[in-house]
């Protein structure tokens, strides 16, 4: 029998001075409430009117979002009720809070997510600890049953704060106290309850707050696991927030096509995937539209026809009390169509929101995120990794997802969108998916099983990638699944005068490894070094888009949609290989270690790699599907690289084949970089001498006409500027059929003061994508 379900959605109790956050009596599931965020969502469960730490580990942790410390110099106090829910405990932790935690960016979400603050609780040997640099004489017996745990802090001279830590059991009887003194600056920010088997790095409490703060290492293992309950803060200090409650309704996304099919896929958070569950739509003039939640996605797909297309349509999302509104917007018919283009977002700058203002101010018609969404490092905690169909992988991915929702949902709600995943997106570093055959993971879930070829995690938690990222666009062109069950989503959308072509170049590839074995490859790359790529890499039962897709794109090539003045095609990377290397270092491994030069700077002897991760391989299927985006006048659009480029391909010579732009990272640790020491050809009138006609590391032609090249530019944080990060803006004009290709950095809108109000040196440019010609 499937549970119970309260569907009321509940949320903190807001009164004059206190906040007290909603823990559900009679509910089990992960999703601990939409005033918390979970520090892993997988390791923590509401069960019963408590938030249980059900796996043990370094930082695990439930903040509130709904209230934040404020700058008051105000009393204020934090309570909860702990009991151990472990037989022992291990290792050199405590229990309890953490308060006033910020993170890096000024933003309540990263605080969340990535944030520190003060410790305060009961360490394992049953010491009260206020700061890691003090801790009390006195002691709590462990196990700890029932205990209710009181924090007080008052305002004193010295911009200090006295504070009062006071542990007590069922009747009230007090068991311990500890009092000190705190700086104020430590006080300011969001409070967590703390499950922690390591502590954090020493800290004097009562000096000033330092601008970086380490957070607790997040190792798993050793053993203390804790449950809360009836959590409250109040007092002067505490700053209510309940517009910050994120859920049960996360995000949604949409397609509109031209026949008037709307596709709107609603994202909530992790309820228990057993649940029975229904998200209602509302429209207007129309009755109210069901959809079930798929278990194990957590979404709700509705697929409504004869929307109108002329016009824009408010929507409301209906799920568990909760409500979630947003504009399904009119089909541009004439005018200039702008779609931006993202990928590859690392950790670094979540949530991003000077991004995501400059990727507003552009007004796009059309978003495409082209894999990466999320990467190992987003939201810390590593991944799950287990090829048979279980929750916490997908808990673990859905968390981790909900960041990209959590940064990017406010543009979601009233625009369109294409997302398609990419390796990261499947918990692989490189992905060669042979059609969605498992991967060999004998040796482990590293390289060797990267390169058996075929997918490391099971096909229930690809499945829920797949629907989660791809849920919202048309249905695919075949949709029959993979041998292994597993889901597709090539399709063609119908946005206005653009006919677009969704591809999965990575679904359907070839591994290398076993094909070619003289090349002796090691995570893409050939450490036989006596072995030549160029004349060598060929195999006849190489695929990169497989039989399927190829067929699919040979259709729409030669059968344009209906109006069409704009063939477009959506895939993960680039079909070329332009990225270099120093002459002696033969993987990119080494790209994190690489210096970063100044501006004017250059490699000395960089020259093109072959790595197979790259879509230059295999090089006659490379060739088939280039010849088909040619033979439609296609533009290709992609991401993946980390380095935002342009140009035309060939295939037979250079110039024979489509144009492609590849977007910026919006984040990453891998600036590769494209700096050759051989000039190259043809160049145009005043083009630097990385530009021009060349040759990849596999043979293939390509004429470069832009590149954006990682450079220290001495603008913080550099692990993020250096990085050559942002996004790009194409921009369709149907009068002239011309269309203006710009990657833009990440800090740069066209409202801006000069310099920041420009692209990327060498954008924009303007091309004829059906004759092949740039105009300028």
């Amino acid at each position: 029998m499937r549970p119970l379900l309260l569907l009321l959605f509940t949320s903190a109790a807001i009164l004059a001075d206190s906040v007290v956050p909603a823990i559900p009596p009679q509910i089990e599931r992960p999703w601990p409430g939409a005033d918390f965020w979970a520090n892993p969502a997988e390791d923590w469960e509401l069960n019963n009117g408590r938030l249980e730490n059900r796996f043990s580990g370094g930082g695990r942790n439930v903040v509130i979002l709904t209230a934040e410390l404020g700058d008051a110099r105000e009393a204020f106090n934090v309570r909860t009720t702990i009991d151990q829910i472990s037989f022992e405990t291990r290792g050199e932790g405590y229990v309890g809070f953490e308060l006033g935690r910020q993170g890096l960016v000024d933003d309540y979400r990263d605080a969340a997510v990535n944030g520190a603050g003060l410790p305060v609780g009961i360490r394992f040997d049953g010491r009260l600890i206020i700061g890691s640099d003090a801790d009390s004489d006195e002691t709590v017996e462990m196990p700890l049953r029932n205990i209710r745990l009181e924090f007080k802090a008052e305002p004193i001279e010295g911009g200090l704060f006295q504070c009062t830590l006071r542990a007590s059991d069922g009747t009230g009887r007090l068991l311990a106290k500890f009092s000190r003194s705190v700086h104020e600056t430590r006080l300011r920010g969001l409070v967590a309850l703390m499950a922690t088997t390591q502590l954090p790095a020493n800290m004097d409490a009562a000096k000033p707050r330092p601008p970086r703060q380490k957070p607790i290492a997040q190792k798993r293992g050793d053993e203390g696991r804790f449950a809360f309950s009836s959590v409250d803060i109040s007092g002067g200090r505490v700053d209510a927030h309940p517009e910050r409650a994120f859920g049960p309704i996360l995000w949604s996304t949409y397609t509109l096509d031209n026949a008037g099919v709307l596709r709107l896929l609603v994202q909530a958070a992790p309820f228990d995937r057993r649940a029975d569950m229904q998200a209602t739509l509302e429209l207007p003039g129309r009755e109210p539209i069901l959809a079930d939640l798929d278990g194990n996605s957590r979404t709700a797909l509705f697929r409504v026809r004869s929307v109108p297309t002329n016009a824009d349509t408010p929507f409301k999302v209906l799920l568990a009390g909760d409500t979630w509104e947003g504009t399904i917007r009119a089909l541009p018919k004439s005018g200039p169509i702008k779609v931006a283009a993202l990928s590859c977002n690392d950790a670094t700058g979540f949530p991003h929101p000077e991004l995501v203002a400059n990727v507003a101010a552009h007004e796009p018609d059309l978003l495409t995120f082209h894999g990466d969404q999320i990467y190992e490092g987003i939201g810390g905690y590593g991944l799950i990794y287990d090829q048979k169909p279980n929750d916490r992988s997908l808990i673990s991915y859905l968390r981790k997802y909900a960041m990209h929702g959590w940064t990017w949902r406010e543009l979601l709600r009233d625009r369109p969108s294409i997302t398609i995943p990419d390796d990261h997106d499947v918990f692989h570093g490189n992905l060669w998916g042979e059609g969605g055959e498992p991967s060999d993971t004998t040796q482990g879930f590293g390289n060797p099983s990267q390169d058996s070829g075929g997918y490391k995690m099971s096909t229930e938690f690809v499945n829920v990638v797949h629907r989660s990222q791809t849920g919202n666009l048309p249905e695919p062109a075949d949709p029959a699944p993979c041998r292994s069950g597993m889901s597709v989503y090539f399709t063609t959308y119908e946005f206005g005068p653009l006919d677009i072509a969704v591809l999965a170049d990575r679904q359907f590839k070839s591994a290398p490894r076993d094909l070619l074995p003289e090349a002796e490859i090691e995570n893409g790359w050939p450490a036989n070094l006596r072995w030549d790529p160029v004349e060598s890499s060929d195999h006849p039962e190489a695929e990169l888009l497989g039989p399927r897709q190829e067929a699919f794109l040979r259709r729409w090539a030669r059968n344009p949609a209906k109006g069409a003045r704009f063939r477009v095609a959506v895939s993960q990377s680039p079909w070329c290989a332009p990225q270099t290397l120093p002459k002696d270092i033969h993987h990119d491994k080494h790209v994190p270690s690489l210096p970063v030069y100044k501006p004017g700077e250059y490699a000395p002897d960089d020259e093109p790699k072959a790595d197979f991760d790259t879509n230059g391989w295999p090089r006659a299927k490379r060739n088939l599907a280039l010849e088909l985006l040619a033979e439609a006048g296609a533009l290709h659009i992609t991401g993946d690289q980390h380095l935002g480029t342009t140009g035309q391909y060939g295939t037979k010579t250079w110039k024979d084949g489509p144009w492609w732009i590849s977007t910026p990272a919006i984040a990453n640790v891998w600036p590769r970089r494209w700096m050759p020491r051989e000039e190259g050809k043809n160049r145009r009138s005043g083009d630097p001498k990385w530009l021009g006609d060349f040759k990849d590391g596999f043979g293939n032609a390509f004429t470069l006409h832009a590149v954006a090249n990682p450079h220290d530019i001495d603008r913080e944080p550099g692990r993020l500027f250096d990085r050559a990060v942002g996004y790009a803006v194409i921009t369709f004009e149907p009068s002239s059929g011309q269309v203006t290709l710009e990657n833009w950095p990440y800090w740069a809108a066209p409202e801006k003061a000069a310099p920041d109000n420009q692209p990327y040196p060498g954008w924009p440019i303007v091309i004829d994508p059906a004759s092949g010609n740039r105009i300028r």
